[in-house]
């Protein structure tokens, strides 16, 4: 019991320290990326609850985000998360602007699916590639992901057509996997592998 708890603690340590440097994120000259953090909160509540007409749309949570004690308990959800190398979530700065959020919603078995919204007036600007771009980078040269999964609605023409800018391949389709409202979506799936690139 005693070895399994040191090496527990060890392996904490080990992850940590790999964790640690992927806190943010940069492409210069205007893009950042850092994981929310509490004091972030009211900041990302105020622009959820600014662009929940376009997010529902397209996302089955935002009508669940009502006040900014909601928004507070996910921050620190998915810190917990990051720490432990389970998912990862960064809020995207565009010229020191809050524009949205990129993330891992899960990594497991060196595969990460990634999720991402960008606030309406940020579109247009290639924000989402260059964040998802980064995202991919990092965590690539970290060595902790090596398989990349986007999952677009049939809905959802952006998505679809940024995940295959992104050089991702198409896989297959889930039937009736996304529920959003009342409405019910397929949903194309993308890969993007590293062991199939190089």
């Amino acid at each position: 019991m005693h070895s399994t708890t040191i090496l527990s603690h060890q392996s904490k340590k080990h992850l940590g320290r790999i964790m640690d440097p992927l806190q943010s994120l940069h492409i210069a000259p205007h893009l950042r990326m850092k994981i929310q953090q509490e004091d972030d909160a009211v900041a990302l509540f105020n622009l959820i609850q600014q662009e929940k007409p376009r997010l529902r749309e397209t996302l089955a949570w935002p009508d669940s985000v009502r006040e900014v004690a909601d928004t507070l308990r996910t921050i620190q959800q998915n810190r917990r998360a990051f720490f432990a190398g389970l998912s990862a979530v960064y809020l995207i700065y565009w010229q020191g602007e809050l524009a949205g959020v990129a993330s891992f919603n899960s990594i497991k078995d060196k595969q990460g699916e990634i999720g991402y919204w960008i606030a309406g007036r940020f579109e247009g600007c290639g924000i989402a590639h260059q964040a998802i771009h980064c995202l991919i980078t990092h965590y690539a040269d970290a060595g902790l992901i090596d398989t990349f999964i986007i999952k677009a609605s049939t809905a959802n023409p952006r998505s679809n057509a940024l995940a295959k800018r992104l050089g991702f391949t198409y896989l297959d389709c889930l039937p009736s996997a996304e529920k959003i409202g009342e409405h019910v979506y397929d949903q194309n799936r993308y890969r993007y592998q590293l062991s199939l690139i190089h």
